[in-house]
């Protein structure tokens, strides 16, 4: 399976929500734009109402904006809501509504709803079944734990090349002498960094016996980034030549069911299932004539407070020359983004 991975959501959303929203971006044209919980402006009162997904693009050279409005309620959508959404977007710049009911619609809702031919369509997700079951794909994610314990320092004094096992008071200076910070910050800083996370989990991932894996090691050179040690009896400063990093590790899989449904004449798989203890919500879009399904999961909790995000204080990367020598890949979190807890 190819699989892309996707950080993040809008504040107000609904992990049905999410799914539509995902589905249409997997099925999108070039030049098409989606955007969840989108603010248009009415055209009479001027007041922005906000809309759960807006999809704008061209048809025949001209602007088109494709409103859909989401409700995953367990009872059908009744004949008020329908009301609602024909009255909200009367003056919005919508040419066309898509209302999405995850549980159906009410027999009065949809004939109202077939009076608005050609401005609005009724969609609602359908289960592709084999001889009376659900059709499931099954997606296995391998997922991290781990936590450095050891370190070595290799610096350079009098043209000798010397081990220094690091220790919890080590401290790391620049070459003018200037306190930089504990080694174990920069311990800390090097094994959250997404690109070292991301090589240990494919590590992880084609080590023929994963479920035994339960220590981890990572060294690399750092010589360009000028960071030192002192040595405590002369004073004198050591360039820090390279490091390595031993500590506990372990993998675990997370199975993720997709359900093969139907929406609005699209085929997709989609599931509710955690990754890294955060709920999360995914879509895989199958390709039959090549045998392989494109997944992409989102995170679904990013509308709580950070405190109930991650439970241990997560503080800014600190030795931030790190990011030149593991810089973080295009569309990747930054320093700044706390990465899931492990």
């Amino acid at each position: 399976m190819e699989r892309n991975y996707a950080f993040g959501m809008p504040k107000r959303t609904t992990p049905f929500q999410a799914m539509v929203r995902m589905v249409r971006e997997h099925f999108a044209q070039p030049g098409v734009r989606i955007t969840e919980s989108k603010f248009l402006r009415d055209a009479v009162t001027g007041i922005e109402r906000e809309v759960d997904v807006v999809i704008e693009g061209e048809f025949d050279g001209e602007p088109m904006v494709i409103s859909a409005e989401v409700i995953e309620h367990k009872r059908p959508a009744t004949l008020t809501w329908v009301e609602q959404m024909l009255r909200k977007h009367r003056d919005l710049a919508t040419n066309r509504l898509l209302l999405v009911s995850k549980s159906g619609f009410s027999a009065n809702a949809l004939a109202l709803i077939e009076t608005e031919a050609g401005r609005a369509e009724a969609l609602s997700p359908e289960l592709v079944e084999v001889d009376g079951s659900a059709v499931v794909k099954r997606l296995y994610v391998d997922n991290v734990n781990y936590n450095p314990t050891r370190c070595i320092a290799h610096v350079q004094s009098g043209g000798e090349r010397i081990a220094v096992e690091g220790e919890p008071l080590t401290d790391v200076y620049a070459a003018d002498g200037t306190l930089l910070g504990p080694l174990s910050y920069l311990v800390q800083d090097a094994v959250n960094l997404e690109p070292v996370r991301h090589g240990l989990l494919m590590e992880a991932h084609k080590h023929p016996e994963k479920d035994k894996v339960k220590r981890f090691s990572l060294g690399f050179a750092m010589p360009q980034l000028g960071y030192h040690l002192k040595q405590v009896e002369t004073g004198e400063l050591h360039l820090i030549e390279d490091v390595e990093i031993w500590g506990d590790f372990s993998v675990y899989q997370t199975e993720v069911p997709l359900t093969l449904t139907k929406l609005g004449g699209r085929t997709y798989a989609a599931a509710e299932a955690p990754i890294a203890g955060r709920p999360a919500v995914w879509v895989g879009i199958p390709n039959p004539a090549a045998q392989t399904m494109t997944v992409t999961w989102q995170m679904t909790d990013a509308g709580r407070p950070p405190q109930q995000l991650i439970k241990l204080p997560v503080r800014p990367i600190h030795f931030r020359g790190l990011l030149d020598l593991f810089p973080v890949p295009p569309g990747g979190r930054t320093d700044e983004t706390p990465p899931p807890p492990a």
